[in-house]
């Protein structure tokens, strides 16, 4: 039996069951291979500690584990016993002797038309029972499925829904498995019901028929994204069962057929279809290592080695998430005992009928073309009916209506640019990049463009304006901040850290983050407010955000692996979210909040709830200038990494994309976009167009 050695610090026994062996770890839980008390195998899953501290998740456990009983064991592995008020909850499942589907594909390759129907039917009539019992399981792939000698049987309900009950769960990470996830668990706009479980169910069809995923092999973000917008590839799938499975694939989960038309489709099968004398000879070797296992003394884990305070804590949860694998509830491989399942070619099929693929955005309401080209890479940003545009040496005031020149200057680059001050003035650092010689301050009214330099002592030498609060401009550089008089230029105060700063203002604060703190400012005395200050060990809030958010008296930001929200005027931890990715931008939106990496994540700014998962054709670029957002719209500029694939798509604050415009950028950094009311201003660093977003 292909099982892993108990490690240091795993259970001796968990309730009356006594563990054996580790089957695996999954993103909820480890599972174990277990001895009841009458001497039966058992595939026990112990729930992580972060989940178990999460009251919600316990109710929801408890509810999940009571439906789980109702599915008769001829489809799921029967659970035998669990414990939701246990330490870490844990839930015993039936040992099933036989191979998971992907053992099989991996071994023997793909299967015959008539084996793909034996095995969708078996699947559809499985889910059957497992919606009748009030489940949706949201993670159906080759790994959950084997193939008993009496039909497929479904296992692993650790990420279930209960479909009457509301979200009971705070995890903000999304349900299911890439390759065979339904468009509405990676947009977690609605909670994915039975029909997410078709749109699976077709994906283990597909890879059943041609041994390749319906989405493709690539990079997560890449794969998302063809989830959302393009077509499955159904090349190699029998064609009988083509438009049957382009049908379970649709983007809409409306648009699909019940599992009652899935399964009048499939019938009549063959039942000895997918079964085989290699496969009886697998169950039979797989009982008997079973009945090995839980008969011979067991081996006690090692003991937990013992750490020195000093190493302590120097792997943070981010790396310890990276080198963690998910593994089937109950797929204990059996050794080097090899099989083969019956198997054919089919003819060429008719090609596939298409998917909804993301619409191409409209013609540009106008376009500007500068004098001369900008030079270096450009930002774009909107003031009230202006749009300001420039690069390294130039910045142009264009009018948001008709695209019209108002005025140019010199040396003034709103890629350094904050907040306006009093109502129109823009303030900025107006040097030419890589000129650090030159940092002089300049203030620019929007609407006319006049500007006059700001005198700034020799001290100071910003290279970033975070903002304006009141009568104090807030200007940094990678390890000091200044709050400079917004009149006289006078230094107010100065911060310095021996780390990378942060920084966001609002209409009565300043904000600072560090590697070492989070902390609120006086904008006239540079004194706390108040201070959060993080631990200096490597744990899991270390580290400044690389971007804050601030609005609605609420401050958002990504402090090591954890996503934060504090309110402005308390310092007070609004709520918190466990994250695996480093976010390196933060805007808001609307009522939500919205962190990019390469994909997009919204949460509810008031109460963190996760709101929707946005992907692009390719990653979203890095750095704030590459996304956007207002009340209604979210524009974000992606960009291959090595390749010519670049563009923005402009999506509502409802997750929703409605067009992506793709073209080349003459700046490797890709597009820099700008929104404002239903109005999308973008820039290739060569032209500076403005869509209209539509609906």
């Amino acid at each position: 039996m292909d099982v892993r050695s108990l490690r240091p610090g795993d259970p001796v026994s968990v309730g009356p069951y006594r563990i054996l062996a580790r089957l695996g770890a999954g993103g909820m839980g480890i599972v174990y291979f277990a001895r009841s008390p009458g001497a039966r195998p058992a595939a026990l899953k112990v729930v992580r500690r972060e989940f178990a501290d999460d009251a919600g998740f316990r109710e929801r456990f408890r509810r999940e584990v009571a439906a789980a009983r109702k599915v008769s064991g001829l489809y799921t592995a029967p659970v035998l016993d669990a414990d939701a008020d246990a330490p870490q909850p844990w839930f015993a499942a039936g040992y099933v002797p036989a191979p998971t589907l992907g053992e099989a594909l991996a071994s023997a390759g793909t299967l015959s038309e008539p084996a793909v129907r034996a095995l969708g039917a078996g699947l559809a009539e499985a889910l059957q029972a497992i919606h009748a019992a009030g489940l949706v399981h949201r993670d159906l792939k080759p790994g959950n499925v084997l193939l008993a000698e009496d039909g497929p049987r479904i296992i692993d309900f650790g990420i279930a829904k209960v479909t009457d009950a509301t979200r009971l769960t705070g995890t903000d990470a999304m349900i299911g498995t890439l390759a065979y996830m339904a468009p509405e668990q990676i947009t977690e706009s609605r909670d994915a019901g039975p029909e997410a479980d078709v749109f699976s169910l077709a994906g283990v069809l597909v890879y059943a028929a041609t041994g390749a995923k319906p989405f493709g092999e690539r990079d997560p973000a890449t794969v998302l994204y063809e989830v959302m917008y393009e077509e499955p590839c159904l090349d190699g799938v029998p064609a009988s069962l083509r438009g049957l499975l382009a049908a379970c694939l649709a983007k809409e989960p409306s648009e699909r057929p019940d599992l009652e038309s899935v399964l009048a489709a499939l019938t009549p099968v063959d039942p000895r279809a997918l079964d085989s004398p290699a496969l009886r000879r697998e169950v039979a070797a797989r009982e008997a290592e079973a009945t090995r296992a839980v008969t011979e003394p067991v081996t006690p884990p090692p003991p937990t080695p013992r750490v020195d305070d000093g190493e302590a804590g120097k792997v943070g949860r981010r790396r310890i998430l990276g080198l963690a694998a998910a593994v089937a509830v109950a797929g204990i491989g059996a050794g080097t005992t090899g099989w083969t399942l019956t198997r054919g070619r089919s003819a060429p099929a008719e090609p596939a009928p298409r998917g909804t693929a993301l619409g191409t955005a409209p013609p540009p309401a106008w376009t500007f073309t500068p004098p001369r080209p900008v030079t270096g890479t450009s930002m774009v940003r909107v003031a009230g009916d202006v749009v300001l545009w420039g690069g390294g040496e130039e910045m142009y005031g264009v009018d948001a209506r008709t695209g019209r020149r108002l005025w140019a200057h010199e040396k003034a680059n709103p890629a350094y640019a904050g907040n306006l001050a009093r109502g129109s003035t823009l303030v900025v650092i107006g040097g030419v990049i890589g000129d650090f010689d030159d940092r002089t301050i300049t203030l620019v009214d929007v609407r006319s463009g006049e500007v006059a330099n700001l005198p700034t002592p020799r001290a100071v030498r910003p290279s970033f304006v975070p903002g304006v609060a009141g009568d104090t401009i807030l200007v940094r550089s990678p390890t000091d901040a200044w709050g400079l008089d917004l009149d006289s230029g006078e230094i107010r105060w100065h911060r310095s850290d021996e780390g990378l700063l942060s920084g966001a203002v609002d209409e009565t604060g300043v904000y600072l983050s560090s590697d070492r703190s989070l902390a609120a400012l006086d904008p006239v005395t540079g004194r706390d407010r108040w201070v959060h200050t993080w631990s200096g060990s490597g744990g899991g809030r270390d580290g400044a955000s690389l971007d804050l958010a601030v609005a609605g008296g609420r401050l958002f930001g990504d402090f090591g692996d954890t996503l934060q929200a504090f309110d402005t005027a308390s310092g007070k931890s609004l709520w918190t979210r466990n994250s695996d990715e480093q976010f390196d931008t933060v805007v808001t939106a609307g009522a939500d909040v919205i962190f990019k990496h390469e994909v997009l994540r919204a949460y509810d700014q008031a109460t963190g709830a996760p709101r929707w998962t946005l992907v692009a054709p390719e990653p979203f670029a890095d750095h704030r200038g590459h996304l956007a957002a207002g009340d209604a719209l979210v524009a974000a500029a992606f960009n291959e990494k090595e390749g010519p694939a670049q563009g923005v798509l402009v999506a509502g604050t409802d997750g929703r994309a409605r067009w992506a415009h793709r073209g080349p950028a003459e700046s490797q950094a890709g597009w820099e976009v700008a929104v404002s009311g239903s109005s999308v201003f973008a820039t290739d660093h060569k032209r500076l167009y403005r869509f209209e977003a539509g609906r």
